[in-house]
């Protein structure tokens, strides 16, 4: 609750909510998206911004592990190393 400002470090509670509301979309023949996971390192969280970098990426990778469909942050070209990274070692 509260946006990225309030978000906090990522947890297995998140990881479990998350994989539950992908499951829950594509058991229903949906897709399921998520936008502005953005982090900044040196801009305060809040907004769109988680903070850090390292902020980011654990929800980058935690939503190509649970196979969200479609991602947007403003920082493409990480998130696009990031996933195929995670990809090619499945």
């Amino acid at each position: 609750a509260g946006g990225q400002g309030n978000a906090g470090d990522w947890t297995t509670t998140d990881e479990s909510r998350l994989r539950a509301l992908v499951a829950r979309a594509h058991a229903m023949h949906l897709w399921i998206r998520f936008y502005t996971l953005n982090g900044e390192d040196g801009k305060p969280a809040g907004g769109y911004n988680f903070g850090s970098a390292a902020a980011a990426l654990a929800r980058w990778k935690a939503a190509i592990d649970a196979q969200v469909d479609f991602l947007a942050t403003d920082q493409y070209e990480q998130l696009a190393r990031v996933r195929a990274a995670q990809v090619s070692a499945r």
